[in-house]
């Protein structure tokens, strides 16, 4: 079938639409969003016009019933009952109408939930999905070459710089094997799925991980603390939070400058309501107001960062990550930050078991240029 040149523009443009609705799914939920509401403005016209026919209607059978009453059994009687019927009347299809227009709302909203947004949804599935078997088969043949490379090591005969392009290459595959299991826990947190929650010691996971970045630490001449009170446990999964205090460690000392007496310092105190902090601080290079509101997001990085050639150790993903664990076990971050200064990390999360905590009390201290994000 040949079309008619003048119409070929218009068959290209419905050809392409047609195209955009088949394979881009936002372009697919825009469509359907839009489709619904204006079958929902339609319904409600219709509806409009029907209600307005059924007043008058009703309006006209009232009248002419007190009329015929009033002609049978007398004038008087038709002042007092005539405007009571008729508001009657109003107050009845009033009270149709909402209940109509409410139930309408609401069938229409969860077709729009659940039709209208099923092409967005199955796309961050798949995408969660792609993600989590790209990050598994990845990891088989990295595992090989640091093996090897690991192994070629050990060769005495090796020389100076073919061992130190080894030695860089195991770093290198070390981080990206971090970047392999931050993006494997990334996919999990974003899944709806329980996690299991008991009673967890954070002082001791906190000295368990600050053990384990010690090492960073001292090489960077960094000082890596951990101070504790009383209240020690929160209710939560250990593994999660230890992953929560490994991340804002690691990004602490990855952030605070070399050998110029930094440090790092965690916090474990009580927190008013029955919740434990976590205070994480340190005297890096800081964040500034512009990068603040953007650093739960994955793989984001600060200009502080870049310019000085600070943070490369880490993957992007660690605060995505302690954003997401935070959210599941329902407690909240928040964020003090003074470039050039230092910052620190507030998380609270729900204590453990039913105990009294003094509420805090405020210093009321505030540094120049400092910068204070709540992101409850």
């Amino acid at each position: 079938m040949q079309i008619h040149p003048s119409l070929k523009p218009s068959a290209a443009w419905a050809t392409d639409l047609i195209d955009k609705y088949r394979f881009n799914p936002f372009y697919k939920t825009a469509t359907n969003v839009v489709f619904l509401q204006v079958l929902l403005a339609c319904i409600s016209i219709v509806l409009f016009l029907v209600g307005i026919k059924y007043v008058q209607e009703t309006t006209l059978e009232s009248i002419t019933f007190q009329i015929q009453t009033a002609l049978i059994n007398g004038a008087t009687t038709t002042d007092a009952t005539l405007p009571q019927s008729i508001e009657d009347v109003r107050d009845q299809t009033f009270l149709y109408a909402f209940i109509g227009i409410l139930l309408m709302h609401a069938f229409f909203g969860f077709l729009i939930a659940r039709f209208a947004l099923w092409p967005t949804r199955n796309s961050l599935q798949f995408q969660k999905r792609f993600i989590g078997n790209v990050a598994h088969e990845i990891r088989t043949p990295l595992a090989i070459i640091k093996t090897n490379t690991e192994v070629a090591l050990f060769d005495p005969t090796l020389p100076k710089a073919t061992r130190e392009t080894f030695e860089q290459i195991v770093v290198e595959l070390d981080r990206i094997s971090e970047t392999i299991n931050n993006l494997l826990s990334f996919d999990t947190l974003t899944r709806p799925r329980r996690m299991l929650r008991a009673p967890v010691d954070i002082a001791q996971i906190a000295e368990i991980v600050a053990d384990r970045h010690r090492a960073l630490a001292d090489s960077r001449g960094i000082t890596l603390s951990v101070i504790s009170g009383e209240v020690r446990h929160a209710h939560g999964n250990a593994v999660a939070l230890d992953q929560v205090i490994t991340n804002l460690v690691k990004n602490a000392v990855n952030y605070t400058p070399e050998n110029k007496d930094g440090s790092v310092t965690v916090h474990i105190e009580p927190e008013s309501g029955n919740k434990i902090a976590i205070r994480v601080l340190d005297t890096g290079i800081g964040i500034n107001q512009k990068d603040l509101f953007h650093i739960f997001e994955p793989f984001y990085r600060g200009d502080l960062s870049r310019a000085r050639g600070i943070g490369t150790g880490t993957s992007g993903l660690g605060l995505a990550i302690v954003n997401e664990i935070v959210r599941i076990h329902r407690g909240a971050i928040s964020i003090r930050s003074t470039p050039g200064v230092g910052t620190e990390i507030r998380v609270i999360l729900p204590a453990a078991g039913k105990q009294y905590i003094p509420d805090p009390l405020e210093d009321g201290e505030t540094k120049t240029n400092e910068v204070s994000v709540d992101f409850s």
